[in-house]
């Protein structure tokens, strides 16, 4: 997957299987796409076609928060995990302080958008 991430073409000539490869990818996040629906069904008692609607957000933000690059490439689980513990206290603290929760969003946006700038910073930095 970092190969594929940082370079298709390149993890193809080194021998890399990308189209084998990027079918395992995008199969077991459907199964975990599917797992995650379900669990979120079984959570609220029933489900609708707007359920999860605004969880992309939260997603990238913390996948942003927790190092992953938006070049590609480069990020680690633990990481992703630290940076979506970090995204969800920034949430639970701000409904601690009685913030209005369109503002929620507000915030989400501009840490993702804190988060990206840092991203392109350190990718200009290492070129």
């Amino acid at each position: 997957m970092y190969a594929i991430g940082g370079n298709d073409v390149a993890a193809e000539v080194s021998g890399v299987n990308t189209t084998r490869t990027l079918l395992r990818i995008y199969a077991t996040a459907g199964v975990m796409y599917a797992v995650a629906g379900y669990l979120l069904a079984a959570k609220s008692g029933g489900a609708s076609a707007s359920m999860g609607q605004g969880y992309e957000l939260e997603a990238i933000a913390g996948c942003t928060i927790g190092g992953v690059s938006t070049t590609g490439g480069i990020g680690t689980v633990p990481g992703i995990l630290v940076g979506v513990l970090v995204f969800e206290l920034l949430k639970i603290i701000l409904q601690f302080l009685g913030v209005n929760p369109y503002y929620n969003y507000v915030v989400q946006g501009l840490v993702i958008v804190l988060a990206v700038a840092l991203d392109i910073r350190k990718y200009i930095a290492k070129k």
